[in-house]
């Protein structure tokens, strides 16, 4: 897309001081174009970072290309830099082509029903289309675009998705130099491949091939035919490091997106932007909305607003409403937190308003009584919806009936159109819709019995993580330098190994040339057959390590090349260079089971169990004179299993303080758990973990390595030996098949209408949700709670400690090393008491001068 953008415009675009903005214009128009008119949930930009090996497979693939244009080179670093304003995701493996990554995200994106669309120049991306995938084709320039499907796909080349590799084997593709079979064109192709149904049996059958010339190129080309398609063919298996759901979470850089459109001088772009409403966070009329009709803006201050609650909003300029009248203005946070002090606030992504970290509510931490939040319609909106893709404010105001900046008719509600005369700020437009729709949420959050949990944990929690947010974590880059250097001279030894063992050399980040090397040429077991050959996943390899010694020299490839592409190398450049210290972005509304997530950087990624990841936490420190303090929940899932399924015997396993998973294995085999060997003690410990989320026999067999027979009968007598838990699942799957949703022991709630599908494989998915929600929503709001409890404790006290993260089920604690001490008693108080359950909350702790010393 950017070399298209790059030669579709003209290169005299440029700055007022000359430097080149056509690539960076037109892929910005692009993007602009694909947020105005199709709303996308998320955007990931892919980057070639090699040609996957098929430069080796056939050495002309690609090399008629002329280099780079020097123009085009200048503002290659700045496209990446938008892509991240925009708040989408660049993906780039080094050694890989964009064109296998999209592939590899496409199929990670339909395994869990998201819908795909590829905007692609490339013909070859036909092949990705199904009933879940679409092709976005451009034609000229950037911005004319057609979508293909299945039927679109089979009328524009003459065949459907699936022979789309078989016909660039016949007619090549210029574009790329993949040669085919000289004298097949497109339309013969087709013809071809409509007669034979593949190139394999066109190839086979040669001899029934109408036209002597067409024969013998057929014949002395095979060889062409069958590497063409080869190299047409997308790798799906890439380790692309990027985690789907993460993915789906990421939220733009306002004012990093305005700082650079402003320097590259992209106007226009920028106000088809904002008039796209595609950030999600710069609200306006939709075209289906009622008109606004016409209200005055006030001059006066937010002391003419009437008391109790007031929707508020900072952007170009304040505004702030009671639902009465609006009154707005000039003024940056730090003016606006004054005159909205110990106000209770209104607001959509409270967080955020007026920039994260550095805004509103970062202000009024400052202040004597802290911000007062009544209201947050993001958080309200994803706790009546929490499986919604998107809480864009205008597409949620129009949902409710209202015109994003109000509509008249309706008691308690307001209209607001800005005074032409005003400096143009959507502030007043904002508010009046944020006020309006709050009223909206109001009673349906009483209605579903949710007012507890807005006001008691996730509006709490808004402070909490802003908190977080601000603090940030230390990094140690020169730890981060040694480690990323030990770890290239360790992956450099094993391609050394790897490449001896097998006899030559191949491209070890290859599933297919993996495939070929450990299948076709050293002979090992095939397990799992993919659309471009035998598996070479993670499980297979572990199903076959014990084959040959190469396999666990790929095993620690892959691990230490992900290791260092998706942490080690990236998150120096998340130092933010005025702290010196990571500052993550915590999602509150991503997961439906409530759970927190972490962006830009995301660090509930950070490897923990292996033994080359877990040195990776050795590098976030303590700044000088402090200690970190971490705090973990045991096994805070098999307890909340044990109290909402009352299963007694689970429940004496804890309350006897014994290794839970022996003492599994020893009830299930029927032995003394003295008697309790370590394969058995894992099965145990595979089934404890994935009981909540459906985990089967067969599954056990696959994780483990074992006969699916004796897989099937050990989950059976987990069933036998623990029958409170299966009749909890189905009490469940009961009770959310009548209602629609499940609820945790808070009280959240998730609509699952997949348990009422015709479809058995789509009810068996809700059967696994609706377990896996209660039990890891419910844990997921407890240690909400402990965050609270802790954050506020800490000030209480007056100690100078704070919460620094959250993953998962840890809490990690930075103060003064004299307040170690009791900063773990205070915490471990305040998290084992966030909730009553049987058996009782326990937490570990530890304390050091990095995050690895104190785990």
């Amino acid at each position: 897309m950017a070399y298209r953008a790059f030669f579709a415009l003209p290169d005299s675009m440029a700055t007022a001081d000359g430097r080149p903005t056509n690539a960076i214009f037109g892929l910005a128009s692009m993007l602009v174009k694909l947020i105005s008119d199709y709303r996308p949930r998320q955007i990931a930009v892919a980057w070639d970072a090699g040609m996957s090996g098929r430069e080796v497979v056939y050495p002309e693939y690609k090399a008629q290309r002329p280099p780079k244009p020097d123009l085009l080179r200048q503002q290659w670093p700045h496209l990446l830099e938008m892509v991240e304003a925009f708040g989408y995701t660049n993906v780039k493996v080094d050694g890989y082509e964009a064109d296998d990554v999209i592939a590899t995200l496409t199929r990670k994106a339909s395994a869990v029903n998201i819908p795909v669309v590829v905007v692609t120049g490339d013909r070859d991306a036909y092949q990705l289309v199904t009933d879940s995938v679409q092709v976005m084709s451009t034609s000229r320039g950037v911005t004319e675009t057609k979508i293909y499907d299945r039927e679109a796909v089979r009328e524009r080349y003459g065949v459907y998705p699936e022979l789309v590799t078989d016909l660039m084997g016949l007619r090549g593709d210029t574009s790329d130099n993949i040669p085919g079979v000289p004298g097949i064109g497109e339309k013969t192709a087709a013809q071809l491949l409509d007669q034979f149904g593949s190139l394999e049996e066109i190839l086979a059958n040669v001899d029934q091939v109408s036209g002597k010339k067409r024969k013998e190129n057929l014949t002395e080309f095979a060889e062409d035919a069958r590497i063409s398609k080869q190299l047409a063919t997308m790798d799906f298996e890439v380790e692309t490091g990027i985690d789907i759901d993460e993915l789906m979470a990421q939220v733009p850089d306002r004012e990093g997106l305005r700082a650079f459109m402003t320097e590259f001088e992209l106007r226009a772009a920028m106000n088809r932007l904002e008039e796209a409403l595609g950030d999600g966070e710069i609200p306006g009329v939709s075209e289906d909305a009622p008109a606004p009709t016409e209200v005055e803006v006030s001059d006066g201050g937010v002391g003419d607003l009437e008391e109790g609650p007031i929707a508020v909003e900072l952007y170009g300029g304040w505004a702030a409403t009671d639902g009465r009248k609006v009154v707005g203005g000039e003024a940056d946070a730090a003016q606006f937190a004054a005159m909205v002090q110990g106000k209770p606030l209104v607001g959509h992504d409270i967080k955020a308003i007026g920039g994260q970290r550095v805004g509103l509510l970062a202000e009024l931490e400052a202040t004597e009584q802290g911000p007062l939040i009544a209201h947050d319609t993001l958080v309200a909106a994803y706790l009546l919806e929490p499986a919604r893709r998107n809480y864009h404010l205008d597409e949620l105001a129009v949902q409710a009936g209202l015109a994003p900046s109000g509509i008249d008719g309706e008691e308690g509600q307001m209209s607001l159109i800005a005074d032409e005369q005003d400096s143009g700020s959507i502030a007043p437009e904002i508010a009046a819709t944020v006020w309006n729709l709050a009223q909206v949420q109001r009673p349906k959050l009483e209605e579903a019995g949710l007012v507890d949990l807005l006001e008691k944990i996730e509006q709490p929690l808004i402070r909490v993580l802003a908190a977080m947010e601000r603090i940030g974590l230390k990094l140690d880059r020169e730890r981060v330098a040694e480690m990323a250097a030990g770890l290239e001279d360790r992956i450099l030894e094993l391609e050394r190994e790897i490449h001896e063992l097998a006899g030559r050399e191949f491209t070890i980040g290859s599933p297919q040339q993996v495939g070929q090397v450990l299948f076709e040429e050293l002979g090992l077991t095939r397990k799992r057959r993919g659309k471009t050959g035998f598996s070479t996943d993670a499980r297979v390899l572990a199903q076959i390590r014990g084959e040959h010694a190469i396999v666990a020299l790929i095993e620690e490839w892959r691990e230490l090349t992900k290791l260092k592409n998706t942490y080690l190398e990236p998150l120096p450049a998340a130092i933010d260079p005025a702290t010196g210290r990571v500052h993550t972005t915590f999602m509150q509304t991503a997961a439906p089971t409530g759970r927190i997530s972490s962006i830009q950087p995301n660090l509930q990624s950070i490897p923990i169990r292996s033994e080359v990841g877990r040195p990776l936490r050795g590098c976030f420190v303590a700044e000088p004179g402090n200690l970190l303090v971490s705090l973990d929940y045991s096994q805070v899932e098999l307890r909340v299993l044990a109290h909402v399924a009352e299963e007694e015997v689970l429940k004496g396993f804890f309350r006897a303080g014994e290794d839970v998973h022996s003492a599994t294995a020893a009830q299930v085999f029927e032995i003394d758990p003295s008697e309790v060997d370590e394969a058995q003690r894992s099965k145990a410990k595979m089934v404890n973990f994935g009981i909540v989320y459906g985990l089967t026999g067969f599954g056990l067999a696959d994780r483990l390595n074992i006969p699916r027979s004796e897989g099937e009968e050990f989950v059976k007598r987990y069933h036998e030996r623990f029958p409170a838990v299966t009749a909890f699942r189905e009490r469940v799957v009961e009770e959310a098949t009548e209602t629609g949703f499940v609820k945790t022991l808070l009280g959240r709630r998730r609509p699952l209408p997949e348990l009422r599908s015709n479809q058995a494989q789509t009810r068996a998915q809700g059967v696994r949700l609706a377990m896996n929600t209660v039990v890891q929503g419910t844990a997921a709001d407890i240690i909400k709670i402990a965050m609270i409890r802790c954050h506020d404790s800490l000030l209480e006290q007056g100690l100078s400690s704070r919460l620094v993260l959250q993953i998962h089920d840890e809490l990690l604690f930075e103060g003064p090393a004299e307040e170690a001490d009791a900063v773990t008693e205070l915490a471990r108080r305040e998290m084992v008491g966030a909730y009553e359950l049987d058996p009782p909350l326990e937490v570990d702790a530890g304390k050091g001068d990095s995050w690895l010393a104190a785990k």
